[in-house]
């Protein structure tokens, strides 16, 4: 057996003892979407993820986005 393939086992154990078998994919939602979603506008949204009482964004890039569990948790669904 070649070492690249070892990698690659050993590689593939670690993952599948790392990760819980049935998660569910995490769901962003952009700017946009955000303020459809809470009917907030643009600057409620911001001036509440300053002030703490709205969940930070992740910014990737140029863009912000939301976690959208993180938003229903907000809104209390």
């Amino acid at each position: 057996m070649s070492r690249k393939s070892e990698r690659r086992k050993t590689a593939a154990a670690r993952q599948a003892t790392t990760q819980p078998t049935e998660a569910k994919p995490t769901q962003w939602r952009t700017t946009q979407e955000t303020l459809v979603i809470t009917q907030i506008s643009r600057t409620k949204l911001h001036k509440a993820t300053k002030a703490g009482t709205f969940p930070k964004p992740i910014k990737i890039g140029k863009k912000c986005v939301w976690i959208d569990s993180e938003i229903k948790q907000w809104m209390g669904r």
